[in-house]
């Protein structure tokens, strides 16, 4: 089991409660602790050395403070500047790097609650890969996603009553400006109509991405969800790109890999061929070539790295 080293924080950034560990890693999973009887914790992170390749089930956002910091994901490294925010999705693979000296905020918090929410669920195509926020690569929204990170970790720290719901209600808030931005840029209508295409294209992909979230372990194809919205399979193809930047059969893999994921951590002795089934795949070949994609290691590796965790 590894343990970080930190540097005193400041006084004001002091956890809310006594004795509180650091974030433990045993082989290339996370257990988070949250702080007791919560969903989240945050702190800030004065580590002066790397943190090696991992996952955890929550989703872990990074602020950066002071000097620079690098993540890097099986398809890049992120090289973050103070002020800059990169939102990472639950269960995928990332290392962390850092100077001899700065520091930034980190959130780690569990979003399974949220996925009930059909608009969440609208929001997956966002975060297929870690989202990064800037005032550079998202100006309309990135004050307003500054501002609200600032206030959640001012409440956790402040520790005061109700802290939690506070927090949520800020990151509900958060992802909504999210949202609102991936469906708004988008569009190539004029200014006078932004406001109603905004509307229609969220109903239209939230539907959809609610359906898809439902069938993904079916036989489900290009056709029969272009059928869904009722479009043609030719506008569908070309509007599926444009709202998610990726095609409908990247995306579908994508939520049979999440599921998979999910599967392969929580069931440790399932066999990887009822896994795969169960996921939506129809045979090994397939499944092993999409998993070794978004996960960056194939199912068995990815199964051994959980085993070794438990010896």
């Amino acid at each position: 089991m590894k343990h970080e080293k930190f540097l005193p924080p400041p006084l004001n950034y002091e956890q809310p409660v006594l004795n509180f560990e650091a974030r433990s890693l045993s082989g290339s999973r996370e257990y988070v602790n949250f702080i007791p009887e919560s969903h989240l914790r945050i702190w800030y992170n004065t580590q002066t050395e790397g943190y090696a390749n991992h996952y955890h089930n929550a989703m872990e956002i990074v602020v950066c403070a002071e000097n620079q910091y690098f993540i890097t994901t099986s398809s890049r490294t992120y090289t973050l500047e103070p002020g800059d925010i990169l939102l990472i999705p639950p269960y995928m693979l990332h290392e962390l790097h850092s100077n001899p000296s700065g520091a930034r905020f980190i959130y780690l918090i569990d979003i399974d609650m949220l996925r009930c929410f059909q608009d969440y669920k609208a929001l997956d195509p966002a975060f297929m890969e870690p989202y990064l926020c800037t005032a550079v690569s998202r100006p309309k929204i990135y004050r307003h996603v500054y501002d609200s990170l600032m206030q959640m970790a001012n409440i956790y720290f402040s520790h005061q009553a109700f802290w939690e719901i506070s927090i949520y209600s800020v990151l509900l808030g958060l992802f909504a400006a999210i949202g609102a931005d991936h469906y708004l840029q988008d569009t190539d209508d004029s200014i006078e109509n932004a406001a109603d295409s905004q509307s229609e294209n969220y109903v239209l992909f939230s539907n959809l991405l609610n359906f898809i979230d439902t069938h993904y372990a079916d036989d489900l194809t290009l056709e029969q969800a272009a059928e869904y919205i009722g479009f043609s399979k030719y506008h569908f193809t070309r509007l599926f790109k444009q709202h998610t930047n990726t095609t409908f059969h990247n995306y579908l893999c994508h939520k049979r890999i999440q599921a998979a994921q999910s599967l392969l951590t929580e069931d440790r002795n399932r066999p990887i061929t009822d896994i795969a089934f169960c996921s939506g795949f129809n045979n090994l070949t397939t499944f092993n070539r999409c998993f070794s994609k978004y996960a960056g290691c194939s199912p068995t590796e990815y199964r051994n790295k959980l085993r070794r965790e438990e010896v």
